[in-house]
């Protein structure tokens, strides 16, 4: 989490907790057909909160699952590369094509040529 996030969240979390504190009355909660009668403004205000986290996370949970899923399968893909790379080395090509290519001749390397290539002198 960021820490702009964590500030959000903690005066978010305070202006809350003051309304709760500030509103201890009792209120009438009437939802479709049901009426809930003496209800503390505060529990009220506890079980919105509840409610809505619990949406945010069923809303978020399918694209978590997919990116670790997708993340899975990506760090399955790389070490099938990396076990590729390692077996593909040069002296291990040289060593099953024993046959030269046409117009080709094998050089052996100058230590000096080398150095200039990689920019040493």
């Amino acid at each position: 989490m960021s820490k702009f996030t964590a500030i959000l969240a903690l005066i978010l979390g305070a202006a809350l907790a003051i309304f709760a504190v500030e509103n201890q009355g009792l209120i009438t909660l009437h939802f479709l057909w049901f009426a809930a009668r003496g209800l503390p403004m505060s529990l009220v205000l506890l079980a919105a909160i509840a409610f809505g986290l619990l949406i945010r996370l069923l809303l978020a949970l399918p694209g978590r699952l997919t990116a670790g899923r997708r993340e899975q399968r990506l760090r399955r893909n790389v070490g099938r590369l990396e076990a590729q790379a390692t077996a593909i080395t040069a002296p291990t090509f040289m060593a099953t094509h024993a046959t030269p290519i046409e117009g080709v001749r094998p050089q052996r390397a100058r230590p000096q040529a080398l150095a200039r290539f990689l920019g040493r002198r």
